[in-house]
């Protein structure tokens, strides 16, 4: 599940950075907004592979 969530992060992150840069939600502009998310996602799925790999 944890990779599900990571990966849909790193899509609304691009989604919001690319297609909604310039737009507002509540205090928020899209760019910045899609960029962190999209960060959380990389080291969402990142954990995931990290803890996969252990024995």
């Amino acid at each position: 599940m944890q990779i599900v969530i990571g990966v849909v992060l790193i899509i609304v992150g691009a989604v919001l950075a690319t297609a909604f840069g310039d737009r507002e939600f509540l205090i928020f502009r899209g760019q910045p907004l899609g960029v962190i998310l999209a960060l959380v996602g990389v080291a969402d799925v990142v954990e995931w592979w990290w803890r996969r790999r252990e024995p």
